[in-house]
């Protein structure tokens, strides 16, 4: 703790306190089973990952959306294709980059 200790008396308030809330079977459920929002979940997943891997999968979901709006626009099967290339060169780069990652962590 980066503050003075508790006192005796601020202790036993805090035990009190934590027993209360230890006994209500309602609230340990609700706490229990309590989910994050997906929108905060893929956010502070998002936050935790390198900047680069963002940008790289940002930049792959934008090109591969526009890719597949063409393909189903001029029904061109070689645009599928596209959007494949574009995803497996998208694994490839963000393979290498953990790769890098990883050893530059090491060091």
């Amino acid at each position: 703790m980066d503050g003075p200790a508790l006192s005796p008396r601020e202790l036993l308030i805090l035990h009190q306190i934590e027993a209360e809330l230890g006994s209500d079977l309602e609230l340990e459920r609700e706490l229990r089973t309590m989910r994050p929002a997906r929108l905060a979940r893929l956010r502070r997943s998002l936050v935790a990952r390198p900047r680069s891997v963002v940008v790289v999968i940002a930049c792959c979901l934008a090109v591969s959306f526009g890719l597949l709006g063409l393909a189903v626009a001029l029904r061109a099967p070689a645009l599928l294709v596209a959007v494949v290339a574009a995803w497996g060169t998208a694994l490839a780069v963000l393979l290498a980059l953990a790769r890098f990652t990883r050893r530059a962590r090491s060091r």
